[in-house]
């Protein structure tokens, strides 16, 4: 009698968890639909005007010219632009 009791929990189980996997993927499937839209010129214009771009060039470890962009909202020569254009710098100068 246990093992007649021990087979069907087993079965019970076994079949209980195999029919909500799938309902399970779904759901996940269904959560990654994402939208990408492409900025209008007059957005990109906007972009450019909200953020400001920098770059610097410099010769790096191996001893070859390597040019970064960074942002910053600073004033030009403020503290906070050279701590900004030092990580800019430091974050890359060993890339060859």
């Amino acid at each position: 009698m246990k093992k007649l009791f021990f087979v069907g929990a087993l079965a019970l189980s076994a079949f209980t968890f195999a029919n909500t996997r799938e309902e399970v993927k779904q759901e996940i499937k269904q959560e990654k639909k994402t939208e990408v839209k492409e900025l209008t010129p007059k957005e990109k214009k906007a972009m450019a005007l909200f953020f400001r771009w920098w770059s610097v060039s410099y010769t790096n470890a191996c001893g070859t010219t390597n040019t970064v962009f960074f942002q910053s909202d600073n004033p030009d020569m403020s503290p906070g632009f050279n701590d900004e254009l030092a990580y800019a710098v430091n974050s890359t100068y060993g890339d060859c």
